[in-house]
């Protein structure tokens, strides 16, 4: 018995080194600790990461499609030798979400405010998505052909697997929600390592969760932390974002796995910090210069941030903010 656990312990390591997905990279940051890092053109979408426990495994976040997610389960299996006991849902975006229906023999936890939000906001999305997904994945693949900056390229390809993803998962995609909440922190305790989960609240969302490694000092921030990427502001909240941000750098963490964009420390945090105070510091100025609406849309991307991906968020965060803000002073 003993002789066989120990070729298939060595099994599992020759399949996981050699285990390839077109959807994401394996980046190991610890032993038994891996960022699951979105590969341009796959269906992965936001990062993942995949925890060994010691008897169980952990995963964090899910992919925005069940076909990347099916290759997340394999691959956190064949890592660690041990099923998938756990998936933490970050918060209740799509891209983190949309996997769940392949872990359903796992415990599916989030904090109660994220599975209101899935159930409130994604039957919605998924008729939003219907009806624009075929127009979306057209232009995109017009832009890929006719663009000629190799970073924008880039950028398109990935748009162009985001839509991809959406569209092929539309006959198989059934919502799936979580069954167990946290309400501040909670303690996952294995054989090998603890993993702690809190939230601070809001930030991103109305409602995020972010993972602790105090055994290698390795933080998972979930969309709390994106890296070279613009983040999107439409449902977050700035100033608690930068309160979430600021904590998080007291942990001075040897890693920090962002949900979009490369493992980073608290170098990136700073950078977060800058550009949600920057963007308001914008708004603020075209507020006070009675700047309308449509002035507010022709503000340019700041220098500093003219390279970062997402780059079509940064508008629309101008305008939710503008907005936000003059519809605050009416009160």
């Amino acid at each position: 018995m003993k002789t066989f656990l120990i070729i298939i312990l060595i099994c599992n390591l020759l399949n996981a080194q050699s285990f390839e997905s077109k959807h994401f990279a394996i980046q190991k940051l610890d032993d038994g600790v891996y960022a699951v890092i979105h590969k341009t053109g796959g269906y992965a979408i936001c990062n993942s990461g995949i925890i060994d426990l010691g008897d169980e495994t952990l995963v964090f976040d899910s992919f925005i499609s069940p076909e990347a997610a099916k290759d997340l389960k394999k691959a956190a299996e064949q890592l660690t030798g041990h099923k998938v006991k756990y998936l933490i849902n970050s918060h209740f975006h799509n891209d983190h979400i949309r996997g769940n229906q392949v872990f359903t023999d796992a415990e599916i936890i989030s904090t109660e405010k994220t599975k209101e939000l899935i159930e409130e906001t994604e039957p919605e999305e998924l008729k939003w998505e219907a009806s624009v997904i075929d127009h979306r994945i057209g232009t995109t693949l017009s832009s890929i052909s006719e663009e000629t900056d190799s970073a924008k390229l880039e950028e398109d390809k990935m748009w162009l697997g985001y839509y991809k993803a959406i569209k092929e998962s539309m006959g198989e995609y059934k919502i799936t929600l979580p069954s167990v909440f946290l309400k501040d922190t909670m303690i996952i305790r294995g054989s090998k390592r603890n993993v702690v989960l809190f939230t601070k609240g809001k930030g991103h969302t109305e409602s995020d969760i972010v993972m602790w490694l105090p055994q290698g000092k390795i933080l998972f921030a979930g969309d709390i932390l994106f890296v070279e990427r613009h983040p999107w502001l439409g449902d977050g909240f700035v100033e608690d974002w930068i309160n979430y941000l600021n904590d998080l750098k007291h942990l001075d963490a040897n890693y920090i796995v962002p949900g979009h964009g490369s493992v980073g420390n608290n170098n990136q945090l700073d950078q977060m910090m800058e550009y949600i105070k920057i963007l308001t510091t914008l708004v603020d100025d075209a507020i006070q210069n009675n700047f309308t609406e449509d002035k507010i849309k022709t503000i340019e991307i700041p220098d500093d941030y003219k390279t970062w991906w997402f780059s079509r968020f940064f508008t629309p965060n101008l305008v939710i903010q503008y907005e936000n803000k003059i519809n605050a002073s009416e009160k």
